[in-house]
């Protein structure tokens, strides 16, 4: 009976324990171009898909991931919504659909994703027409016509975040306010004054007659652990210096554990200007 009871509060420990850590985040193709394959019907129509995204639930202690679902939208064709993808090998997921459009049944097999790595991935989705039927393992059948094609050149974190904390300041005769997010991110572009990549802890800034900026803080962990840390706390401290006070930036975060830590003080400036410009 005790070891009955003991395999149960394991049991339930694991299921509470994935509960309380899997994540779900949501990803976004970008310059999306699509086509029709070689089977056609006609008004329906692949070509200039307007959006595909991902839904994705990730355990942090694990390597494994699920893909929940994947929306593609197009400007003729009814929404193609895709659910229960799995990994029939290293670069590909698959997704069996039933009465898609006019079809009984068709594959969506997805290539080119690594979602630790969503900035640098390059994703092709691919929906053809199955041929037959395996009752037991579905995704197990061979494909047969293509229906459409879809690509692109890049895949950006569009996870809603949350506002951890926020700090202001006086700078510069300005108040500048700092609003934390809680999930670390990746810049969809470094077109910006900064030449680095912009990865780390998101802060919105709002400076009184300079506008609106994000910064990104870097994080003294890799950007593929991001999933498994929260920015909790920002605070803004003074450091006198001889030409006068100059301002210091840190953030706290917290790992799965609980555990607390902190970056090194960073130049308060010094991270301005990578968003705003160089400051007079």
């Amino acid at each position: 009976m005790n070891k009955l009871i003991r395999n149960i509060g394991v049991t339930l420990f694991s299921i509470i324990s994935a509960s309380t850590y899997a994540k779900t985040f949501k990803y976004e193709l970008t310059d999306i171009l699509s086509s029709n394959g070689t089977i056609t019907y006609p008004n329906l129509d692949f070509d200039q898909a307007q959006s595909a995204v991902f839904t994705v639930n990730k355990d942090p202690l694990s390597p494994n991931l699920q893909i929940t679902s994947l929306e593609v939208t197009f400007p003729t064709a009814a929404k193609l919504v895709a659910t229960g993808f799995k990994q029939v090998d290293h670069d590909t997921y698959r997704a069996v659909v039933n009465d898609a459009w006019i079809y009984r049944q068709i594959f969506v097999d997805v290539h080119g994703v690594d979602f630790n790595y969503p900035n640098r991935s390059t994703p092709r989705i691919e929906a053809s027409i199955s041929e037959k039927s395996i009752f037991i393992q579905p995704e197990a059948d061979v494909t047969g016509q293509p229906l459409f094609f879809l690509h692109s050149p890049f895949m950006r974190d569009i996870t809603p975040s949350k506002i951890a904390d926020t700090a202001s300041v006086v700078l510069a005769g300005k108040r500048l306010t700092l609003s934390l997010k809680n999930n670390l991110g990746v810049a969809s572009n470094t077109n910006g004054p900064s030449p680095i990549n912009q990865e780390g802890f998101v802060v919105d800034a709002l400076w009184m007659g300079k506008g609106q900026k994000t910064l990104y803080i870097p994080a003294p962990v890799p950007v593929e652990e991001f999933d498994r840390f929260d920015a909790i706390a920002i605070d803004i401290n003074e450091l006198p210096t001889s030409q006068g006070v100059e301002y210091t930036l840190v953030i706290k975060f917290k790992d799965l554990n609980g555990y607390e830590t902190s970056t090194p003080e960073l130049p308060l400036m010094h991270l301005l200007e990578a968003a705003y410009g160089q400051q007079p």
